[in-house]
């Protein structure tokens, strides 16, 4: 049996955050029986990789140690959670991954059940990682939609996915307009970005 950690001690920046992110939930959602957050998503507290269970987690009964878990996990929330716009088809345990966004809102990505790798390429799902993708390369600077299954990336553009796979450590995923107007995926070293980017 794995010892149970003791509560995090929290920062005030850190209790101000939880305190915003739980004041964004949607009235009258709640994670309930869901739990995928807790296998799709890497946990570096607990040199959980993504796609398996984190060792404190009960399937379909929540964390047990809900209490002392991280800050990562207690100011975080998926989108379903947060986003007025997402049915219940968006639910995680229903669609088979979660969304969650990062980079200051400049990415959004799908964590995939790897039990279902395909789950994303379903509809009404691929259509509208489309049309956010298309959106996205709009912005300034692009937004980026991705994909994750385990630790495999995908990025999401509105003609076409590329495939990145496994990243280093040093790496992020970056989106370029060629001369030619064609949006490329890139992977670029922390250290080569001149400023902070979109990234995956």
């Amino acid at each position: 049996m794995n010892a149970i950690p003791q509560a995090p001690m929290l920062t005030s920046d850190q209790l101000a955050h939880i305190a915003k992110v739980d004041g964004m939930v949607v009235n009258g959602r709640s994670c309930g029986n869901c739990s995928l957050c807790c296998k799709v998503v890497s946990v570096a507290e607990f040199n959980k990789p993504a796609g398996k269970w984190c060792q404190y987690c009960r399937p379909g009964g929540g964390c047990g140690i809900h209490a002392s878990r991280p800050f990562v996990c207690r100011g975080t929330y998926c989108e379903w959670m947060i986003a007025k716009g997402l049915g219940e088809e968006w639910k995680p345990e229903r669609s088979k991954f979660v969304l969650f966004k990062g980079n200051g809102g400049t990415r959004l990505t799908a964590h995939v059940d790897p039990g279902y790798p395909a789950a994303w390429r379903a509809s009404p799902y691929y259509e509208n990682f489309k049309i956010w993708a298309a959106e996205g390369i709009k912005k300034d600077p692009m937004h980026i939609v991705g994909v994750m299954v385990g630790e495999r990336i995908t990025v999401v553009l509105p003609d076409r996915d590329v495939e990145v796979g496994l990243l280093a450590p040093d790496e992020l995923v970056q989106l370029k307009r060629n001369a030619d107007g064609v949006i490329s995926v890139a992977t670029i070293r922390h250290t080569d970005a001149e400023s902070p980017r979109p990234a995956i």
